[in-house]
């Protein structure tokens, strides 16, 4: 799965650098309202979560019922749904410009990749965040202060058991699903000293694309649109043979 986790590392890395500066009150809730405020803007795309548990006392954080929504003219219902994510942190950095994130744990993640001829869901919402991170990271001092402060090395991220659900506009909204590989990402930001949220989005962005990428392509989602737009006498056949 390479592409959304976008939504997961920005929008939590956000929540976290916006909100931890009131630690001794209303952690939860202003975390919460930072990944619901910066999400859309970052993502290009509708974000929810339903809520946020920060334990300090050994630097855990929670997340639950975070879905990433897909761009506009997408049949599918959403990019991606994401049950918990759970995450350790160095509770030492958090008030130094770089935070330590010791480990990001991600079970179960289910995304959906939805072919279109001029890019996939996932591919619009990469490019959202590319332009994002863009804007934000640019040479001027205006666009640079526009980017939260603070900075993030992630030692590991795993993301375990998920599931791709692979679509096309011509299966109005209807899905395959395909079952993906483990992804172990380590030391984002290492090199560097630190990364900014959009930074360490985007790299491991890439690699869920490219993932998610890869498990759907053996179905063939562009042949078979491609055929049908031919009006091929097989594109029936194709259709059908998807869901067998």
């Amino acid at each position: 799965m390479k592409k959304l986790l976008l939504g997961i590392v920005l929008l939590v890395l956000i929540g976290i650098a916006g909100g931890v500066w009131w630690v001794y009150r209303s952690l939860d809730s202003q975390v919460a309202s930072a990944i619901r405020t910066y999400g859309p803007e970052i993502a290009g795309v509708p974000v929810s979560l339903s809520s946020v548990k920060i334990v300090l006392a050994d630097g855990s954080v929670t997340l639950r019922g975070l879905v990433v929504g897909n761009p506009k003219d997408f049949k599918t219902e959403r990019a991606l749904s994401l049950d918990t994510i759970s995450i350790t942190l160095d509770i030492h950095s958090l008030t130094k410009d770089v935070i330590l994130i010791k480990e990001i744990s991600i079970v179960k993640p289910d995304a959906t990749y939805e072919y279109a001829s001029d890019g996939s869901n996932l591919d619009v919402i990469q490019r959202n965040i590319e332009h994002y991170v863009a804007k934000h990271l640019g040479s001027t001092s205006e666009s640079k202060s526009t980017e939260p402060g603070k900075k993030f090395i992630i030692e590991h991220i795993d993301i375990t058991n998920g599931t791709a659900n692979a679509s096309a506009a011509i299966l109005n909204g209807k899905t395959i699903t395909v079952s993906l590989p483990d992804l172990h990402l380590k030391d984002i930001g290492k090199q560097s000293h630190g990364a900014t949220a959009g930074e360490a989005a985007q790299q491991i962005m890439n690699e869920i694309t490219h993932s998610v990428t890869n498990a759907v392509i053996p179905l063939h989602l562009g042949d078979v649109a491609d055929s049908i737009k031919k009006g091929a006498e097989t594109a029936v056949d194709a259709v059908k043979g998807l869901f067998k």
